[in-house]
């Protein structure tokens, strides 16, 4: 799929201000031209006209058609060289020529023949990242992700957090790295599907923050990203679901850009209000992504039994056997970056 729908008409919009901008800035500089030199509105004038004589001449098909169009298209050169003439004497063809349009390449219209422009690209991973943005509690990436929180002391489990957490970070490092999905969506370099990952633990371990790293990685290779917490998440798919006017609104349903997006980020399974409704689409989302080939992330602080009572079995038997699981380790982040700070 790539980017959801709401992100490439956003993106899509700000093209078409460019583009809106490029042309009232011609018109303006149109102006100032005909004011200093009025012989080349009247030249303009006269290469409209034969421009409107060339359509009538297509269109009614006389005999003599090529002679008209070939006479009327060296009329229009030379009208063009007198013009030019006249500009470059003035020092103003450089001014009369320049479009105003954003890119050059694509005269802000995204595309080169059927390719995205750079730009284009460019403005889809910005409309990304405002999609997740007020999502996001903090600036979330890998290189400032520190380890000195963990403790560097073996637990009475024999587990060393900070040597447990230093995996998990490098996992997920090599994962947004090598992000890829299955021919029947995208193929990466690894032309495998990037796995499914569970991200258990407590509060405050992490987890968000490795989450959303990986979000910005692979929303920079140019696919599409989802993030919402499953509390906002669910409480919009029971809205879309019981109020017509407000899928209208949305044009197209939420449901399908969760389902359909090249990455799911579920963050704090668990929290959400339970509900028969919640159960079911909590399941529909793990068991149709699965199915579909599409990666999901989701963090929980519930353990596996937790998430059987909570839920039902059948959907932790799906999300404990199809996703990979880490546990997060340690105490608490935020406690400790407020008293290390």
């Amino acid at each position: 799929m790539g980017f959801p729908k709401e992100i490439y008409d956003k993106a899509a919009a700000v093209l078409s201000e460019r583009r809106q901008y490029a042309k009232e800035q011609t018109l303006v500089r149109r102006k100032q031209i005909y004011a200093l030199l009025p012989q080349i509105e009247k030249i303009d004038r006269q290469l409209s006209q034969i421009g409107m004589k060339t359509v009538q001449a297509v269109a009614g098909a006389p005999d003599e058609l090529e002679q008209i169009i070939e006479r009327l298209k060296q009329q229009s050169l030379g009208l063009q060289k007198q013009r030019d003439d006249l500009l470059e004497a003035a020092g103003l063809l450089e001014i009369y020529q320049d479009d105003n349009h954003s890119c050059k390449k694509c005269k802000d219209s995204g595309y080169i023949g059927t390719e995205k422009c750079e730009c284009f690209k460019k403005l889809l991973v910005e409309a990304a990242f405002d999609f997740l943005g007020t999502s996001r509690p903090q600036d979330c990436r890998f290189s400032n992700f520190s380890l000195d929180y963990y403790s560097a002391q073996t637990a009475p489990n024999g587990v060393i957090p900070r040597e447990k957490m230093a995996q998990v970070k490098n996992f997920c490092v090599d994962y947004a790295r090598d992000f890829s999905l299955d021919n029947h969506h995208k193929l990466g370099k690894s032309g495998k599907i990037s796995p499914s990952l569970l991200f258990m633990g407590n509060t405050g371990l992490g987890k968000t923050h490795l989450s959303l790293a990986i979000a910005g990685e692979v929303i920079n290779k140019g696919y599409g990203v989802i993030y919402s917490s499953a509390q906002n998440l669910l409480a919009k798919l029971e809205k879309e679901k019981f109020n017509f006017s407000y899928q209208q609104e949305e044009q197209q349903s939420y449901l399908s850009l969760i389902l359909e997006c090249d990455l799911l980020i579920l963050d704090d399974l668990g929290t959400e209000f339970l509900s028969q409704f919640v159960t079911s689409a909590v399941y529909n989302i793990i068991n149709t992504r699965l199915l579909e080939g599409r990666p999901t992330i989701i963090s929980t602080n519930l353990s596996f039994p937790e998430i059987s009572k909570r839920y039902t079995d059948r959907l932790a038997s799906r999300l404990f056997g199809g996703y990979i699981q880490f546990e997060f380790v340690g105490r608490d982040i935020r406690i400790q970056s407020k008293i290390m700070g």
